[in-house]
């Protein structure tokens, strides 16, 4: 057996456990199976442990172990007056933990908990300068695993509001001091309170009484003597705290219910036999450093961890989901997709085909969106030539970017600004007159009525409202005068904290008539300041786009219009940087922001790929609002997984609250989980601030059909699929190739688990999320 123990801190042992006689510990402690098998009983109950397993032991659990042959068993013991020294509720709660019964999604945790189990093992075994303080950290990260993730509430928990330091430090005194004439009068004095009150106190926070405990902590150390040396009652008596043997004799059969000599002659005797074979190679440590017990121990230390399982300060929290009935559900909005990607002649870049295919795939796009058609670059120059046909047409670029867009049945989105038409107003409608009769006898009038245009004026504009309600109206004829069924739409700049617009715009209130739809935008970036350190802003600002929408919403119901809504750029809480907008990962609150735009809105816009949104979009040194699909070099940003993940949502919603949506269809059930964090976007750079971001969900889901499933989990989070966090990690000052962008690109994706689980109607797991992290889950029906 090889034993470490550092006086009153904590023991660890390893070795050949044949069997350990019925006993008690006063604190925690943790059994790991490493090699072989154990069956433990503890209360009454058997666990049988195998290979790997972990069971916990709490204070005051009467428990016998008995072990295979050739079993290792790892025990670490932490005594419960340091325990609560350490963690002052820690008599509020016990820990359990078996781990072949533990919900899915504690894998993790349990396989951090066996490799520090491991490691304080062979910093013990190795007794090298610095052991003692390594040993004492890798305790204090057990402590707070087993805090973290496996507390339970005790039956006590309504302790008085008074300090559980007096009752750390009196048990303490207890545990040094157990062999002196203690007393509940000494101990009331000491801590200035009266004996009635202390214990009434006492009990309360241990559930047991002063007395009682003293006397279960002098037992324990007698149990100790008569199992490992040859003293006489009497000896073994006084030297912990008994008067005299006869009243040790009698309190010892209170508890045990048999002498202490009956004890001794059965307990050291079943222990001779069991550990005789295996006391010469344990006592000298040759079972430690044998190369079987080595192989044994390495391959927990090799197992690789992931980050999620580490300990942060983050509480639990139960997230019960109970599937309701399938008849009379709706399904999740089918908001229309905008993918804006500048000029028109874009779609002919191959790169930008191939985003456009996978969006379209992936993502349902509707539309996407140009600018700049009459006086951009698209439609080419005319050419004075002799030829009765030309050889050079002008629709030729535009003739094959709209039939690559008939092809996959995306409609065309035009921006008109105001500026793009006055430029040249006479030359602009004659063109745009060109234009529509050329694509309407091209690729049809069905097609072309698919189509949106929208009518564009700045924000703030110096033009007066007569002026921008007569070009629009002179748009809104041509249109019309064409393409009848075509919509045509006019840009609302709403003012959400005046709950107004500026006089240029007041023109639009009375030709409701003549807009077919409004657009709008909303950053929540612009209502907030990026140099205050307080978190109260990015707070406020949480729900702005949400109640920018239905701000508007009622703004317009107010002069009696009530066109569909087009939120065309938006952005989440993004930073002011480069550098802050790579390390703030945001997937949850673009989710939480396209969930609730779904009933409030009939479309809402992305931008393709940055590089297309910094060209057109604006200046690239500032934030500006919109959303990217792609990075470059087609990495994939946020807002293309977090919509790919929403748009796999399919069939009736059975279930929906803060931190989640659960539907169902014909093939199972999916569940999308998230953990939604505002906060200053620079604090993402704070390791510490971003573990105290994280959540763990205890997530009980109630009323599903049983049967078998196989389930898939989907993991997005800035680990897994944050392509920034790749990106900074595998970045040189000397620049990097084509190969490294590849792998950072194909490498920048959300995990997958795949696991099949029985159900029978209730369900359990645990899912622990990282700052704004996303998790979903697809239940899939076994056939047959």
């Amino acid at each position: 057996m090889m034993t470490r123990e550092h006086g009153a801190d904590y023991d660890i042992t390893m070795g050949n456990i044949r069997y350990a006689a019925p006993q008690r510990y006063y604190g925690t402690r943790i059994l790991f199976v490493t090699k072989g098998r154990a069956s433990v009983s503890v209360n009454g109950e058997i666990y049988a442990l195998d290979e790997g397993d972990i069971l916990f032991i709490n204070r005051n659990d009467h428990y016998t172990v008995r072990g295979s042959e050739n079993n290792i068993l790892i025990c670490l013991s932490i005594p419960s007056h340091f325990f609560v020294l350490n963690y002052p509720n820690y008599f509020h709660y016990s820990f359990e933990c078996f781990s072949k019964d533990l919900d899915p999604g504690r894998g993790d945790v349990v396989a951090q908990l066996r490799r520090l189990l491991v490691e304080l093992v062979i910093v013990h075994f190795r007794q090298e300068e610095g052991s003692v303080l390594e040993a004492r950290s890798i305790l204090f990260q057990t402590m707070l695993l087993v805090t973290r993730f496996f507390k339970k509430e005790g039956p006590h928990t309504s302790a008085g509001e008074a300090s559980d330091e007096r009752i750390a430090r009196i048990i303490h005194t207890i545990e040094l001091r157990y062999a002196e004439p203690l007393t509940l009068a000494e101990m009331a004095e000491s801590e200035y309170l009266s004996p009635t009150y202390l214990s009434r106190y006492f009990k309360q926070i241990t559930g047991m009484g002063f007395l009682q405990y003293l006397k279960m902590v002098r037992l324990k150390h007698c149990v100790e003597d008569l199992m490992h040396t040859s003293d006489n009652l009497f000896q073994i008596a006084v030297r912990n705290g008994f008067s005299t043997a006869k009243n040790f004799t009698e309190v010892f059969k209170s508890v045990y219910d048999q002498t202490p000599v009956q004890y001794r002659k059965e307990h050291k005797q079943e222990n001779s036999e069991a550990f005789r074979a295996v006391t010469a190679k344990t006592e000298t440590g040759e079972e430690l450093d044998s190369p079987e017990a080595l192989m044994q121990l390495t391959k927990y230390l090799e197992e690789s961890l992931n980050p999620r399982a580490l300990p942060d300060e983050a509480p639990g929290e139960a997230c019960k989901i109970v599937v309701g009935h399938s008849s009379g559900a709706g399904s999740l909005a089918r908001e229309k997709h905008i993918m804006f990607i500048g000029e028109l002649k874009e779609i002919l870049n191959e790169q930008v085909k191939e985003q456009m295919l996978l969006a379209k795939q992936r993502l349902r796009i509707d539309f996407v969106g140009v600018r700049n058609l009459i006086g951009g670059s698209t439609l080419l120059p005319e050419v004075e030539t002799d030829e009765f046909v030309s050889t050079i047409p002008k629709y030729a670029n535009a003739d094959l970017a709209i039939q690559y867009l008939k092809e996959q049945e995306i409609s065309l989105y035009m921006r008109v600004t105001y500026k793009e038409v006055i430029h040249n107003e006479e030359r602009y409608f004659k063109e745009l007159e060109g234009f529509l009769i050329h694509t309407l006898q091209v690729f049809g009038r069905k097609f072309v009525n698919q189509w949106k245009v929208v009518f564009y004026a700045e924000k703030e504009t110096a033009v007066l409202s007569t002026e921008l309600e007569r070009v629009y109206l002179r748009l809104h004829a041509v249109i019309r005068k064409y393409a009848p069924q075509l919509k045509i739409g006019t840009f609302l700049p709403f003012k959400e904290d005046k709950d107004s617009l500026s006089l240029p715009h007041h023109w639009q209130l009375h030709q409701s008539g003549n807009i077919d739809f409004i657009t709008y935008d909303a950053d929540q970036n612009e209502v907030v300041d990026f140099s205050e350190i307080s978190d109260e802003d990015f707070l406020n600002s949480q729900d702005y786009i949400l109640r920018k929408t239905q701000k508007l919403k009622r703004f317009l119901k107010k002069h009696q219009m009530h066109q569909p809504l087009y939120l065309e750029n938006w952005n989440t809480l993004t930073g002011n940087t480069r550098y802050t907008n790579g390390t703030f990962f945001r997937g949850a609150l673009i989710l939480r922001t396209i969930l609730d735009l779904g009933t409030e809105v009939a479309g809402v816009g992305f931008w393709l790929n940055t590089e297309l949104h910094e060209l057109y979009g604006g200046n690239h040194n500032k934030a500006v609002a919109g959303l990217e699909l792609f990075h470059f070099f087609n990495g994939k940003r946020p807002a293309f997984y977090t919509l790919m993940f929403k748009e796999r949502m399919t069939g009736g919603v059975r279930a929906q609250g803060k931190h989640y949506v659960l539907t169902e269809n014909e093939e199972g059930y999916q569940l999308l989980l998230f953990n939604e964090k505002h906060f200053n976007p620079r604090y993402s750079v704070d390791e510490l601030f971003m573990r105290n971001r994280s959540n763990e969900l205890h997530v009980r889901l109630i009323g599903m059909e049983p049967g078998e499933y196989q389930v898939r989990k989907y993991r997005f989070d800035q680990q897994n699929g944050g392509l920034y966090t790749k990106w900074g990690q595998l970045n040189s000052k000397h620049g990097i190739d084509l190969e490294v962008m590849e792998y950072i690109v194909q490498s920048s994706m959300p995990t997958l688990e795949l696991e099949d689980e029985q159900i029978d109607k209730d369900w359990s797991f645990y899912a622990s999320m990282s700052s704004n992290a996303i998790l979903f889950i697809e239940f899939r029906r076994a056939i047959g």
